[in-house]
């Protein structure tokens, strides 16, 4: 069995019960594997603070009204 496929089904116990449409359990399935891609990404190569995240946007914002 692909790994994809693993993680899918290990996470569809973590979906609620209520949900009743296909698409919100699709929707669910997702954001579960987004969120534990982010985590393992964070493990692995580290995270931003919200200052050093607020200095980058600033810089980018900076670069962008230089160029115009």
């Amino acid at each position: 069995m692909s790994t994809a496929k693993q993680m899918i089904i290990d996470n569809l116990s973590n979906i609620s019960d209520d949900i009743q449409d296909e698409f919100e359990v699709m929707e669910n399935l997702y954001k579960l594997l987004r969120y534990q891609k982010s985590v393992q990404s964070i493990k692995e190569n580290g995270g931003h603070s919200s200052e050093e995240v607020r200095m980058m946007f600033q810089k980018k914002h900076a670069e962008r009204k230089l160029t115009i």
